[in-house]
């Protein structure tokens, strides 16, 4: 499946088993869940989640990814 925009996400851990999933909300209104995370995979994805950039996902491997909107420098070595 190709990443899709994420419009929210649900994140669910679960102690007893040192495993946690998400639940991502698509644009799209699609609503899926994500394979069984690690904790520190679970803490990763979760630190990316956290941000104000367009973030994009695909549930079927709880990959995430974001999303910066062009800018224009004109200054420094980028002008």
């Amino acid at each position: 499946m190709e990443m899709k925009r994420i419009a929210s996400y649900q994140a669910l851990w679960r102690p007893q088993d040192n495993k946690g999933h998400f639940w991502f909300t698509y644009f799209d209104g699609e609503r899926e869940r994500t394979i069984d995370l690690d904790a520190e995979s679970f803490r990763i994805v979760l630190e990316i989640l956290d941000t104000d950039k367009p973030i994009f996902g695909d549930h079927t491997t709880a990959a995430v990814a974001v999303h910066s909107e062009p800018t224009e420098v004109k200054v420094g070595a980028w002008a």
